[in-house]
C-alpha cells in the first residue's frame, strides 16, 4: 500500500510542477526536477509524515527512475533513423570528444589545486575530471524532444554525441576504478579487451536489428493477444540490455539500439505509430517525470555553506567545459554559431550519469578524509549535475530562439 501512496504522491507533484513551468514557457522536465527538490525539503520538515519524509530515498523511486531512463531512450532510438546517425557519425564523434576532453582536463586541474596533498590526490582529482566530462542522455532526449529539435541538425548532433560521449565514459570509467584500487591506469591489453567488448555488442546488436528484428515484429503482429508489437519490441530491448550489461556497457545503449531498427518502413506505418504512441504515453505521462523528480531528490545543499569557492568553479567548468568543448567542434563541422551554442549546452546536462559515478567512488571510499573539500565532494558533484539539469532546457531555449515545430 505504501508504494501506491508513493506513486498517487509522485505523480499529483510532478505533473502539478511540470504544469506549473509549462504555463510559464519553460520545459516540463524541469518542473518536475524542482518536483523532486520539493520532496526533499518537504521531507526535511520535523512534523513531516513518515510517508513523505522515506519518499526522496524510496528504492520505488529509483526503480522507476530506471525505467524511465529506458523507455526515454527506446523511444529517442524508435525517433531517430540510423541513416541520420551515420550521416553525421565523424562530426557528432568530433564533437563527443571536445566535449569529453576539455572538462575531463580541467575538471582535473580545478579538483588537483583545491584537494589536499595525499595518497589519493590523483584519484579523486581524475574521478572529479571524469564525472563532467559525461553528459546524460536521456536528459538531452527528453528537453530536445520539448523543444521539437530531435530531428533538426542540433537535435541529432547532441544525441549521437551524447551516445558516443556514453562509450567514451566505459574507459574513463573502468580508469577510475582501476586507479582508486591500484594507484595506475590501465595495460593495454585491458584497454584492447574494453574495444573488443564495444564492437562485439554493435557487431551483435546492429546485425540482429538489422535482419532480425523486422522478421520478430511481423511474426508477433500474427499473434492474437493484445499489443503483440509492443511486447515484441520490449523482449528485443530489455535483451539488448542485459547483454550490453552482460559486456560492462550501459544498459541504455540497449534500448537505444532496439529502437533504432523499429522501422515504420520494414514494420508497417500502422504498427510503428500504435507502439510509438503507447512509448511516449507510458513515458511522457509516467515514466519520465518520475525520472526527473529523482534527479531533484538526489539534491544534498552541504556543499553550498561548507566549500562554496570550490562549489562555484566546478559549476562553471562543468556548464562551459561542455559549451566550449562540444561548440567548437560542432562550428567547425559547419553549424551556425547558435546552433553550435545550442549543441555545447544541450550536452552540458549530467543528471543521473554523474549520480551514478559518484555512487561508485562513494562505495569505493574515495571521499573517507577529514577534509572539507574531500568530504563534501560528492555533495558538490550531486549539486552539480542537478544544476547543469536544470539550466540546460534554460539554455537551449535562449540559444534556439523561439520553439521549432
Amino acid at each position: 500500500m505504501e508504494h501506491a501512496l508513493h506513486l498517487l504522491i509522485l505523480i499529483l507533484i510532478t505533473r502539478l510542477f511540470g504544469e506549473l513551468f509549462e504555463r510559464f514557457r519553460q520545459p516540463a522536465s524541469v518542473g518536475e526536477i524542482f518536483a523532486g527538490v520539493f520532496l526533499v525539503f518537504v521531507a526535511a520538515v520535523p512534523f513531516a509524515s513518515p510517508i513523505i519524509g522515506n519518499l526522496p530515498h524510496s528504492p520505488f523511486l529509483e526503480i522507476t527512475a530506471e525505467f524511465g531512463i529506458f523507455f526515454l531512450i527506446l523511444y529517442a532510438g524508435i525517433e531517430i533513423r540510423p541513416s541520420e546517425l551515420v550521416s553525421h557519425s565523424w562530426q557528432s564523434l568530433a564533437i563527443a570528444l571536445g566535449g569529453v576532453i576539455v572538462p575531463l582536463i580541467s575538471g582535473f586541474l580545478l579538483a588537483w589545486v583545491f584537494l589536499p596533498e595525499t595518497s589519493l590526490r590523483f584519484a579523486q582529482a581524475f574521478f572529479v575530471g571524469v564525472a563532467l566530462s559525461i553528459s546524460a542522455v536521456p536528459v538531452a532526449v527528453k528537453v530536445l524532444g520539448e523543444a521539437g529539435v530531435l530531428h533538426h541538425p542540433v537535435g541529432r548532433a547532441v544525441v549521437s554525441a551524447a551516445l558516443f560521449d556514453d562509450i567514451l565514459g566505459l574507459f574513463l570509467l573502468a580508469v577510475v576504478l582501476s586507479v582508486i584500487k591500484t594507484g595506475a591506469g590501465l595495460e593495454g591489453l585491458v584497454i584492447l579487451f574494453l574495444i573488443g567488448k564495444i564492437v562485439v555488442f554493435f557487431g551483435v546488436t546492429i546485425s540482429f536489428g538489422y535482419f532480425l528484428t523486422p522478421r520478430i515484429i511481423r511474426a508477433a503482429s500474427r499473434f492474437q493477444i493484445p499489443a503483440p508489437e509492443f511486447s515484441a519490441l520490449l523482449i528485443i530491448a530489455f535483451g539488448f540490455a542485459l547483454f550490453a550489461e552482460a559486456l560492462g556497457m550501459d544498459f541504455i545503449l540497449g534500448s537505444f539500439m532496439a529502437g533504432l531498427f523499429f522501422d515504420p518502413k520494414t514494420i508497417g506505418e500502422e504498427a510503428y505509430g500504435r507502439v510509438k504512441s503507447t512509448i511516449r504515453m507510458a513515458t511522457d505521462g509516467l515514466l519520465a517525470p518520475l525520472f526527473f523528480a529523482s534527479i531533484g531528490a538526489r539534491i544534498d545543499m552541504s556543499a553550498v555553506t561548507t566549500v562554496p569557492v570550490f562549489l562555484a568553479a566546478l559549476l562553471l567548468i562543468a556548464f562551459f567545459g561542455k559549451l566550449i568543448g562540444a561548440g567548437v567542434p560542432a562550428r567547425l563541422s559547419g553549424l551556425s554559431t547558435r546552433e553550435s551554442a545550442a549543441v555545447g549546452i544541450g550536452l552540458s546536462g549530467r543528471g543521473a550519469v554523474e549520480l551514478i559515478i559518484a555512487s561508485i567512488a562513494l562505495e569505493a571510499g574515495l571521499f573517507n578524509q577529514p577534509h572539507p573539500i574531500v568530504a563534501n565532494l560528492f555533495s558538490a558533484l550531486v549539486i552539480t549535475a542537478v544544476v547543469t539539469t536544470i539550466i540546460m532546457p534554460f539554455g537551449l531555449r535562449i540559444a534556439l530562439g523561439r520553439k521549432r515545430e
